[in-house]
């Protein structure tokens, strides 16, 4: 009897261990990111924006490598560039000129969005932030 009482106890914790659990085959959708947009400066002579920088990371913090990020005038919506995540998360336009449609009063007074507009993996996300003169 002590003998089966002892196995009970023993089944019991082997099928509490978190290494004997099953995975996980069901998900309830695309994962949930998060997005973090950085300040960004306007050259107004060049015409041109200067470090707009984000950052995507999944919910729980993990960067995610290799997602097309827009980054675009917020309100107006016109692109201004795309960069590509690396692997740490981080999408990056350096320098790149704004297009004649876009204008400048509009990036000084409401900024820009980085957007992720999601797929079967990844949900969309976007963040916005400010950007000054440089």
């Amino acid at each position: 009897m002590r003998w089966l009482a002892a196995a009970a106890v023993l089944a019991g914790l082997a099928a509490s261990s978190p290494a004997q659990a099953a995975p996980e085959t069901h998900r309830s959708g695309p994962v949930r990111m998060n997005a973090t947009a950085y300040y960004g400066t306007l050259d107004v002579i060049a015409r041109e924006t200067l470090g707009l920088k984000a950052h995507f990371t999944t919910w729980d913090g993990h960067p995610v490598a290799g997602l097309p990020i827009q980054f675009t005038t917020t309100g107006e919506r016109f692109p201004l560039c795309e960069a590509t995540t690396d692997f740490g998360g981080w999408a990056e336009c350096k320098n790149g000129p704004v297009p004649p449609p876009v204008s400048l009063a509009n990036l000084l007074v409401n900024g820009y969005d980085a957007v992720w507009l999601g797929n079967r993996r990844f949900a969309p996300v976007s963040a916005h932030n400010n950007i000054g003169i440089g």
